[in-house]
């Protein structure tokens, strides 16, 4: 299947590789569907500070809710590393390929709030999403850590392919991993954090671990890695 087919989308990196201080702070949170309320408080109860913290996106930022632009407009004041969704996918195939499959499906799930949204909005919006990577590479003192939206379970983060089309159904789409719910252990990172799969509550799959929590418990998850790190050296 062509999954991507705008020319500008097929340029997106598929993964940034940074190398973080151990001594700074590091969150990662999950699917925003568009609701700047529940971000500041899930930032308020970490006592996130912009100017010494660093905080990762896990993509599906836009959609659903009321604040696709204004989230967006925050991610970029804050610093915020957002990796793609498959929400924000669907945006910039529907508004730069102007793909009839990817209109219908992103307004049947929750894409509709850009008709009252004005040009200046969506192309703010393109722009800021064409500078989003499939994933991060994160070495954070002596471990390596993988973020993207979703995962499949053989993924390789240490040479991970360049074919844009397979990373996108990999690292936007896929939900394999979650639906087998084996714990299988990827050797290829030390642990991974994705969203894209609905829970009640965050858990470790193996060494992936999905928090993907807004949509059935109402209200996103904010985790620091030091938190995931200490979790994952005990298990």
């Amino acid at each position: 299947m062509n999954l991507v087919k705008s020319p500008l989308a097929s340029q997106k990196p598929i993964q940034v590789r940074m190398q973080l201080e151990q001594s700074k702070r590091v969150f990662v949170i999950g699917d925003l569907d568009a609701d700047l309320t529940k971000f500041e408080q899930a930032l308020c109860s970490v006592n996130f500070n912009p100017s010494e913290d660093i905080l990762f996106s896990l993509g599906d930022v836009i959609d659903r809710g009321e604040h696709s632009i204004a989230l967006l407009a925050r991610f970029q004041e804050l610093g915020v590393h957002m990796c793609l969704g498959n929400h924000e996918h669907m945006l910039l195939e529907s508004l730069l390929a102007k793909d009839k499959g990817y209109y219908r499906l992103w307004v049947e799930n929750g894409g509709r709030w850009h008709l009252e949204a004005t040009n200046e909005e969506l192309a703010f919006a393109c722009k800021q999403l064409l500078r989003c990577p499939l994933s991060y590479y994160v070495e954070y003192g002596t471990l390596k850590i993988g973020l993207s939206h979703t995962t499949c379970a053989d993924w390789d983060w240490q040479n991970p392919p360049q074919d844009i089309q397979q990373a996108t159904g990999a690292l936007l789409w896929d939900r394999s991993l979650t639906k087998a719910k084996k714990p299988l252990i990827n050797p290829s990172i030390d642990f991974s954090v994705h969203g894209h799969n609905t829970t009640q509550k965050p858990y470790w799959l193996g060494n992936s671990y999905h928090l993907d929590t807004n949509y059935l418990s109402g209200k996103p998850t904010i985790v620091e890695l030091s938190t995931l790190i200490k979790q994952f050296s005990s298990m």
